[in-house]
């Protein structure tokens, strides 16, 4: 067996391994009972549902990862990467379009895999804890609009690495390198404002005491930003946030309205839910 291969196996053998130890450790400590600390903090019952949720969470992690590294191994075992390369090549396109077809017949194929469990994990574990605001249409644009986004940015950054290993010779990794830390910092800028607008609406934070308490204090950490928005998060889910996003002076802070709004939508403290 080739030595390479060998080492590849092992490695995502052992990345599975290590993160099944973790979270089997974390899945086994969770306790229900509220601890004292938190006693006049937390309602018993509510915390008991936070940690029923976390568990439930990890478990159906657990068993999406077994079953995905199953079906990677496997892949691998026979001999599907191979496979697909000389389905790609028998279109005769060129190298660039033959590798682009290569990793879309890869990307589409994992996305398909995984859709029946995204579909599980919003539809039912999130619903089944009042969490789940997602409309089965807004599931659905979601998908498209982000497999359109892999095919279009993905597409040009992949399409720009292949163009390099096949001009810049020895060095191609170093321009590859060079290139691809270049478009990361690129898409750092754009995308709050063209990537995120796709998926949720942003408008500025309305002045008033939140507004000032945030700018007061961003002020005195000589925290610069480019504005305080609203996002409205409660469109998918209940569950409260907040975030910055960008560099410098274009760095801005993202409120979701279900943290705005905490009492109406969080009916429940989960201390270890997902945010």
């Amino acid at each position: 067996m080739n030595i390479y291969l060998v080492i590849i196996l092992a490695i995502l053998v052992g990345n599975y391994a290590l993160n099944l130890i973790v979270e089997r450790l974390n899945i086994r400590h969770l306790k229900t009972d509220l601890p004292k600390e938190f006693e006049g903090y937390y309602d018993a019952a509510e915390y008991k549902t936070s940690q029923n949720y976390l568990k439930e969470n990890t478990s159906f992690g657990i068993v999406t990862t077994s079953i995905f590294l199953a079906i990677t191994l496997t892949f691998i075992l026979a001999g599907g990467f191979n496979i697909v390369d000389q389905w790609a090549r028998n279109f005769q396109l060129g190298p660039i379009l033959t590798g682009l077809i290569f990793a879309a017949v890869l990307l589409l194929t994992y996305q398909i895999l995984h859709l029946p469990f995204s579909v599980y994990d919003t539809f039912v574990i999130e619903e089944k804890y009042d969490f789940n605001r997602t409309s089965v249409k807004t599931f659905i644009l979601d998908r498209l609009k982000g497999w359109l986004l892999i095919a279009l940015i993905g597409g040009a950054a992949f399409s720009g690495i292949l163009w390099f290993f096949g001009e810049a010779g020895n060095l191609a990794w170093l321009y590859c390198w060079i290139a691809v830390t270049l478009f990361q910092i690129l898409l750092a800028f754009i995308a709050p404002v063209v990537i995120m607008p796709l998926f949720n609406k942003f408008i500025p934070l309305e002045e008033g005491e939140l507004r000032k308490a945030i700018e007061g204090y961003a002020q005195s950490q000589g925290f610069k930003m480019k504005g305080f928005f609203k996002m409205d998060g409660s469109q998918r889910s209940t569950k409260s946030n907040a975030f910055f996003t960008g560099f410098g002076r274009f760095r801005r802070i993202v409120l979701f309205d279900t943290l705005i709004t905490w009492p109406s939508y969080c009916r429940r403290c989960v201390g270890g839910g997902r945010a």
